[in-house]
């Protein structure tokens, strides 16, 4: 489901984004409203959401000092040969 919540300064988006929070949903996107102008009060649109967030497959960590290790000792073997 998604929620579309409008604000019309500062203070009233901090204080729609905490109620939307504590209500377990996550901000998708913040749009200004197409009359804003750079010198104005923040105003505009908000969507949230209560899907959660794509998760990243998690990577395996490297053991970077047994990797080396593993190569000097065969560095070493092949020197004997």
């Amino acid at each position: 489901m998604e929620v579309q919540v409008k604000y019309s300064d500062l203070e009233d988006r901090q204080i729609k984004v905490a109620e939307n929070e504590a209500k377990g949903l996550r901000m998708l996107h913040d749009d200004f409203d197409p009359d804003w102008q750079a010198s104005d009060e923040p105003h505009g649109t908000m969507t949230f959401t209560d899907k959660p967030s794509p998760v990243e497959p998690v990577k395996p960590i490297r053991d970077l000092l047994t990797e080396l290790d593993a190569l000097k000792a065969e560095v070493e073997k092949l020197k004997k040969k």
